[in-house]
């Protein structure tokens, strides 16, 4: 996001409404939340859930904000909200090397790491049932 969390876009081809995008980061949280407890939270408050990582999934709703990919964000050095590879996902992964001086390069080496994700997307319902069915 540029500042400190991380939002993991899923391509959806424009086909779903909110609540079934809701349920389905719901699964996903749910799910990572299990596999991973003592890393993981789904309590929204960060004094009760402390250093853990907050699943929010309530973010996909009617309404709510996010950062946008390559906006610039309201912190000192002035860094962007960057699409990153998975294998740049990783502990030391530092967001103050996304600015607005380092972008344009980046963009150059790389493309556009979001170009993707607008694609015609996944098949929601079948993911959500195969999920729903592996956590049971």
């Amino acid at each position: 996001s540029g500042a400190t969390g991380m939002h993991i876009y899923v391509p959806l081809g424009a086909r779903y409404d909110y609540d079934t995008a809701e349920k389905f980061a719901r699964v996903v949280a749910t799910i990572a939340h299990h596999k991973v407890p003592d890393f993981t939270s789904l309590v929204r408050s960060p004094q009760k859930r402390q250093k853990k990582v907050y699943l929010d999934f309530l973010q996909n709703k009617a309404g709510q904000t996010l950062a946008a990919p390559y906006s610039i964000r309201p912190r000192p050095g002035a860094t962007v909200s960057a699409p990153l590879r998975w294998e740049e996902v990783k502990s030391g992964l530092d967001p103050r090397q996304f600015t607005i001086e380092t972008m344009p390069s980046r963009i150059e080496h790389l493309g556009d790491l979001f170009s993707g994700v607008l694609g015609p997307g996944i098949d929601l319902e079948s993911c959500i049932e195969k999920l729903e069915t592996s956590a049971s």
